[in-house]
C-alpha cells in the first residue's frame, strides 16, 4: 500500500491541486479566494498543469492513443490542453465536432460516437473531415452511405463498428453495453455488417470499437473486455480476410469521487494490455472523468447561516444548477462529494448542511459536512468538479446565472467563460408576433 492509499480522498485531491495551501486552498498554486474575489462566485476553476499530468499518466502507463471524451468537460480551454498534451477527442454531437476543432484537436484524431447521429451531423463529420465514425446500427451505416455517395468528399471517412457484446463489463456503475442495449451492434450481427461495407469499398473499415461502462474501478474486469474484443477481432480478420487496423478499447476508468472509491491501477491495466496488443495495429482509450475530474475546484459563498430544529443550515450561492453532479443527480445512492472550507481546507468541525439557494430539497451538497464553523461570506470549495459538472445540469432551473470558468495555468488566472447575467432567462424567448 502506498503513502497516496492511505490518505483520504479529500488529502489525495488537495494534494494532486498543489503540494502548499498554507492557511487557505490554492489551485495550481492561486490562492482559491483570489479567484473568487476576481471572478466572482459562483465559479469553476481547472488546473491545467493537472490535466497534462492525469493524460501523461495514462499514455505512459498504457502505450496507446488517448481520446478525451467532450461530453465531460466541454470546455474549450481544458480540451486545447489536453489537445496540446497530445490526446485526440471523442465526441457525440454537432456541437462537440464544432468544440473539439475550436479546441484545436487535430480532425484526424477526432472520433465521432453516440447512437442517434442526425442526417445533419453525420454530413457535418463527411465535411469537416473527422478521422473516424463509430456505427453503432445497421441504420446509421446505411445514412451514412448515402451521404458518401450524394457528396462524394475527396477523403472519404473511415468507420468502426461499436460491439454490443452479450453481456456488459463487470463493476461498472453505469453500464453502457451488454444484453439488449441502443449502444453498438450486437456482436452476432458484426462481421455481416463489416462484410457490408468492405463490399461496397465507399468508406474503409478502419477497426472496431467497444464502450462497456464507466467508473471502472476494477483493472482485471476492463482487461478481460479488452482480452474479448482482442479475441473477436481477430475472427473478423479471418472471417473477412481483412486486417483491422484499430481497435478503440473503450475506457472509463474510475476515478474516486466520493470517500472510499478505490483508485484504479493504471498501472495494473498497462502491464495487461501490453500482453494483449498486436504490433501492427493502433489502439485507442476514451477517458473524460479520469482526465479531467481531479482538475476541477467548483467556488461558491455562504450567502445565509440558519439554524432549523438543531440543525445549522449554510446556504451557497451556487447549487443543484451548476453541479449538479455533486447534488446525486445521475446518482443511485446520492454522497457527498469532498467539501472543504477555501480559508482551511485540513480543518474538520461540526455536522453541517451545504445547500444550495434553489426552491427543492434536492439542491443539497452534503447533509452532515464535517467542516469548521462556516459563516456568511465563506468561500466553500468542491473538490472533484472538472467533470460532468455544468453541462450535465439543470442551469435553467430557476433561471439563475452561468458560473464562470477559470483556467489556472503557469500560476496565473485566465477567464474562459464568462459569467451569465440575471437578463440570459429571456435568450431567446419571444412573445407571440415577436419572432
Amino acid at each position: 500500500m502506498t503513502d497516496r492509499d492511505q490518505l483520504s480522498l479529500t488529502s489525495r485531491l488537495l494534494r494532486d491541486l498543489g503540494p502548499e495551501h498554507g492557511d487557505g486552498l490554492r489551485i495550481g498554486g492561486v490562492s482559491a479566494e483570489e479567484i473568487a474575489e476576481q471572478f466572482g462566485t459562483p465559479c469553476y476553476v481547472y488546473d491545467a498543469e493537472l490535466l497534462r499530468r492525469r493524460c501523461a499518466e495514462v499514455t505512459r502507463s498504457l502505450g496507446v492513443d488517448v481520446l478525451f471524451a467532450i461530453k465531460a468537460n466541454p470546455c474549450l480551454a481544458v480540451g486545447q490542453v489536453l489537445a496540446d498534451a497530445g490526446a485526440g477527442a471523442d465526441v457525440a454531437s454537432a456541437g462537440e465536432v464544432h468544440v473539439a476543432m475550436r479546441a484545436g484537436f487535430a480532425k484526424e484524431k477526432i472520433q465521432f460516437a453516440g447512437p442517434g447521429k442526425t442526417r445533419a451531423e453525420l454530413s457535418l463529420a463527411v465535411d469537416r473531415g473527422v478521422g473516424t465514425i463509430n456505427l453503432e446500427s445497421a441504420s446509421e451505416y446505411e445514412t451514412l452511405l448515402r451521404i458518401v455517395r450524394e457528396r462524394k468528399p475527396e477523403s472519404p471517412p473511415a468507420v468502426a463498428i461499436r460491439i454490443n457484446p452479450t453481456v456488459g463489463v463487470a463493476g461498472a456503475r453505469m453500464r453502457m453495453g451488454g444484453g439488449c442495449s441502443k449502444f453498438g451492434v450486437d456482436v452476432e450481427d458484426v462481421t455481416a455488417l463489416a462484410r457490408r461495407i468492405v463490399d461496397h469499398g465507399v468508406v474503409s473499415l478502419g477497426g472496431l470499437h467497444c464502450y462497456l461502462g464507466t467508473q471502472v474501478f476494477d483493472a482485471d474486469a476492463w482487461l478481460d473486455s479488452v482480452r474479448g474484443l482482442s479475441d473477436f477481432a481477430s475472427e473478423v480478420e479471418t472471417s473477412l480476410g481483412i486486417k483491422l487496423d484499430s481497435l478503440n478499447l473503450g475506457g472509463g476508468f474510475g476515478v474516486p469521487c466520493f470517500e472510499g472509491d478505490a483508485e484504479f491501477d493504471l498501472d495494473a491495466a498497462g502491464d495487461g494490455l501490453h500482453a494483449l496488443m498486436d504490433g501492427d495495429r493502433r489502439y485507442f482509450v476514451e477517458l473524460g472523468r479520469y482526465l479531467t475530474a481531479p482538475s476541477g475546484v467548483y467556488l461558491a459563498r455562504v450567502e445565509h447561516i440558519k439554524e432549523s430544529r438543531g440543525k445549522r443550515f449554510a446556504v451557497l450561492d451556487g447549487g443543484m444548477h451548476h453541479f449538479g453532479a455533486a447534488t446525486g443527480i445521475g446518482a443511485v445512492i446520492r454522497r457527498p462529494f469532498p467539501i472543504v472550507s477555501a480559508t482551511a481546507p485540513f480543518e474538520s468541525g461540526e455536522p453541517q448542511v451545504v445547500c444550495g439557494p434553489l426552491c427543492t430539497p434536492a439542491d443539497e451538497f452534503a447533509s452532515t459536512a464535517s467542516l469548521q464553523r462556516l459563516a456568511v461570506g465563506d468561500l466553500v470549495a468542491i473538490l472533484a468538479a472538472g467533470a460532468y459538472g455544468l453541462t450535465f445540469s439543470p442551469v435553467l432551473f430557476l433561471s439563475h446565472p452561468t458560473p464562470a470558468e477559470v483556467l489556472v495555468d503557469a500560476g496565473k488566472a485566465h477567464l474562459v467563460r464568462q459569467r451569465g447575467r440575471a437578463e440570459d432567462a429571456l435568450r431567446g424567448q419571444f412573445l407571440p408576433g415577436e419572432a
